[in-house]
């Protein structure tokens, strides 16, 4: 079991000062994993696991701040060892960050740590 590492960082995400933003973690292609959220520089975990609807607070609380979000998927799904995650922000723009890869075979992981900046 391999396990393929991938980071983004500085991805912008712009909000409005009065309105809460949410966010929400897909996996798709019938794979299985789990997310760990924490603000950077910060090591109290925000949640972990299954991520819907986490509430990150008011735009206003937010701005400035990077979130860090690490994503790991385990390859379950025989016919394909395609790999796609979306993390939506409800109240963002833009509202969603798609990342679509691909491992080298079955059971390989791939840990995709993503760094937001809202603005």
């Amino acid at each position: 079991m391999a396990v393929k590492k991938v980071t983004k960082t500085d991805i912008p995400v712009k909000v409005n000062l009065d309105t809460t933003v949410l966010l929400t973690v897909t996996i798709g292609n019938a794979q299985i994993g789990g997310n760990v959220v924490r603000w950077k520089s910060n090591p109290n975990i925000l949640a972990k696991g299954e991520i819907k609807n986490l509430n990150l607070g008011l735009g206003v609380d937010i701005r400035g701040k990077i979130l860090k979000v690490t994503t790991n998927v385990l390859d379950v799904n025989e016919v394909t060892n395609g790999i796609v995650i979306v993390h939506y922000f409800h109240n963002g723009n833009p509202s969603s960050f798609t990342y679509e890869d691909r491992v080298e075979k079955d059971g390989d992981i791939l840990q995709l740590v993503t760094e937001y900046t809202f603005k």
